[in-house]
């Protein structure tokens, strides 16, 4: 009975020692991810349908230096800690129907995106020469962006290309240019 008892008790010891565990909601969660949260509208339309187009533009005009910046991002999802990462932007040569390609030579667009530690998601611009919109005001224009190597963590595949489309002749009658 002595033998059974000290093995009784051992188990015990050994049942106490891996409850001791973080338990599993003490964990972080959730696939860390990364990707453009502008992939999901496609296309993602400049200026956008919002209702309220001074609170939810998804564009800036810059009349001084006569750019119009078009705000896109990355974004890491999970609950991980977040760690800096990087990704290379590149842009697509292929329009959406019934737009012309921008062409390369009036926009410009990192090579790279860096997201420091401590944050979860990072803004950068696609850069487009307003004068050249004004001169071609009658034609829309698109630009696949798309996200890829990155640093650490793994892409969402499915949201790694932004359609952008620009309505030309809508975002300067909105501007009132």
């Amino acid at each position: 009975m002595k033998k059974f008892n000290s093995l009784l008790l051992l188990f015990a010891l050994a049942l106490g020692a891996v409850s001791c565990q973080k338990a599993d909601s003490d964990k972080p969660w959730g696939s860390a991810v990364i990707y453009m949260p502008q992939a999901n509208y496609s296309p993602y339309a400049v200026p956008n349908s919002g209702t309220d187009q001074q609170t939810n533009k998804n564009y800036s005009v810059d009349q001084t230096n006569n750019k119009v910046n078009i705000f896109l991002g990355v974004y890491r999802a999970g609950l991980q800690e977040f760690e800096s990462y990087t990704v290379t932007v590149t842009p697509g040569t292929t329009p959406l129907d019934g737009t012309t390609l921008l062409p390369a030579a009036q926009y410009t667009l990192p090579a790279t995106v860096t997201c420091p530690s401590g944050k979860r998601d990072v803004g950068f611009y696609l850069t487009v020469d307003l004068s050249f919109l004004k001169s071609n005001a009658d034609t829309n224009y698109s630009l696949p962006v798309t996200i890829s190597d990155p640093t650490r963590y793994s892409l969402n595949e499915k949201l790694v290309t932004t359609q952008v489309q620009i309505n030309t002749s809508e975002l300067l009658s909105k501007e009132g240019l």
